[in-house]
C-alpha cells in the first residue's frame, strides 16, 4: 500500500474559512443630555465583559450627575467598568477637574474608550482611559492625579456592575482604596436584569457595610421598557434603575 495516499481526506478535519460566523461589528449610540448636548458613543462589537452595551445604569447615573453638576464639578472622578465611558464623559462635560475611565485592560476596550474621549469635545482635555482590574493596586490610578500620588478620587462611578457577584469584594476593596475620606462618594447605579438574582445583586451593599462604608439609596427610576426585550422574570424589576451613594462614615 502506498503510504503517501490519503484518499483525499487530508482536509476533512480542517475547518472552512467561513465555519465560524464573523464577530458582530462595532456600533454607535447617541445619548442626549438634559441640556440637549448629544454624546456619540462607540461600542465594541462583542466583549466578554459586556462592554458592547450602553447600560441603563450608565444613562441614569449620567442624568443624576447632570441634575446637580456640583456632584462632579471641580472634582476628581474614577469610573470602574466603564465600557463606552458615558458617565465619565458627562462628568468631564460638567466640569470635573480630572476623570479616569477604566475597564478591563484589554487593548481593544482601552482603545475604544480613548476613541470616545477623543470624539468628545469639551471633555477630552480632562478625561483619560486606563486598563484596570478590580481589586488590584490602585497606585497607578492615583498617580494620574495631580500631586505626590497620595491624593484619592473624590467621586467613583459604578454603573451596572453588581451582576458580577463574585467581584463584589474586589469592587468594595477598590472603593476603599481609591475614594477620598474627606467628602468622597461612590455612585452605584444598577438594574437587576436577572430579577431572580436581585437579592444577590443587593449583597454588594452588605459587603460595603461590613467594610465600614455607609450606604444610602438616592434614586429609583422606572423606565418605560426593559433593556432586553423578552427576557424572563419580573418586568418591573427589569425596568427599574436603582441608585445608591456609598461613603465613608462621618467622623464622630
Amino acid at each position: 500500500m502506498d503510504n503517501d495516499e490519503d484518499y483525499g481526506v487530508a482536509g476533512l478535519l480542517e475547518e472552512p474559512e467561513d465555519y465560524y460566523p464573523p464577530p458582530p461589528p462595532p456600533t454607535q449610540q447617541v445619548f442626549t443630555m438634559r441640556n440637549g448636548r448629544a454624546v456619540t458613543l462607540h461600542l465594541v462589537g462583542a466583549s466578554p465583559t459586556e462592554a458592547n452595551h450602553l447600560w441603563n445604569g450608565a444613562k441614569v447615573v449620567s442624568d443624576y450627575l447632570e441634575a446637580q453638576p456640583s456632584r462632579v464639578r471641580g472634582r476628581t472622578v474614577l469610573e470602574l467598568g466603564a465600557a463606552s465611558g458615558l458617565p465619565s464623559l458627562v462628568a468631564g462635560l460638567l466640569g470635573a477637574r480630572k476623570v479616569v475611565m477604566t475597564d478591563f485592560p484589554d487593548p481593544d476596550l482601552v482603545a475604544n474608550m480613548q476613541k470616545n474621549i477623543d470624539a468628545c469635545d469639551g471633555a477630552s482635555a480632562v478625561v483619560e482611559a486606563a486598563g484596570f482590574v478590580w481589586g488590584r493596586d490602585v497606585a497607578p490610578l492615583l498617580a494620574r492625579l495631580d500631586g505626590d500620588g497620595q491624593a484619592k478620587f473624590d467621586v467613583l462611578i459604578l454603573a451596572d456592575l453588581l451582576f458580577r457577584h463574585s467581584e463584589h469584594g474586589m469592587l468594595v476593596r477598590t472603593i476603599r482604596e481609591a475614594m477620598a475620606r474627606d467628602g468622597g462618594v461612590a455612585y452605584v447605579f444598577f438594574t437587576s436584569y436577572r430579577p431572580w438574582k436581585r437579592d444577590r445583586d443587593m449583597k454588594f451593599f452588605d459587603v460595603a457595610r461590613e467594610a465600614g462604608l455607609e450606604v444610602v439609596r438616592v434614586e429609583e427610576r422606572i423606565l418605560d421598557k426593559p433593556m432586553f426585550e423578552n427576557d424572563p422574570g419580573d418586568l418591573d424589576v427589569q425596568k427599574t434603575v436603582n441608585g445608591f451613594e456609598v461613603r465613608w462614615p462621618e467622623p464622630r
